[in-house]
């Protein structure tokens, strides 16, 4: 048990040092998703170059588009399903920004609806706050070993 806790309260540091070197991006995406009309807004993707899946058996290979968004002309990329844009204009493609994060973009799925926070494609995202949560019950639970093996070596005197 000492060492799970131990684990975790590394990891759940470890974590919550790359996210203030990052200010806390994952953090942010994750609480937007909560209420994405209050956070999201709408963007467009000038696709500069496209980079077609591997492998074509599978429904599960990405496109790989890089560009630059309409608004502020960040330039970055967006990896999405081979399915969602089989038929598709692909030159410009339509996609979502956070207000409070102004170097992520976000693709919602083919029939425009938000990813739950906790959904697997958000994995990402929700796993970040729960390792920093975590920082919280791994310390009670070293604090509580650590009365534990003084209670017991006082006994033993």
């Amino acid at each position: 048990m000492k060492t799970f806790c131990l684990i975790l309260l590394f990891l759940g540091l470890a974590v919550t040092g790359i996210e203030v070197l990052n200010d806390f991006t994952k953090t942010k995406i994750f609480f937007a998703s909560f209420n994405p009309q209050k956070y999201y807004h709408r963007d467009v993707l000038v696709v500069n170059e496209k980079i077609p899946p591997m492998s074509s058996s599978s429904n599960k290979t990405s496109w790989i588009f890089y560009g630059y968004c309409k608004s502020d002309k960040l330039k970055s990329g967006i990896t999405i399903s081979k399915s969602i844009v089989e038929n598709q204009n692909t030159s410009e493609i339509p996609i979502w920004r956070i207000s409070s994060v102004k170097n992520k973009i976000m693709y919602r799925r083919k029939d425009n609806i938000v990813n739950n926070p906790f959904s697997y494609e958000m994995r990402d995202y929700w796993m970040t706050p729960i390792f920093i949560l975590s920082i919280i019950p791994s310390l009670f639970g070293l604090i509580n070993i650590r009365r534990k093996e003084r209670k017991q070596t006082m006994t033993k005197i």
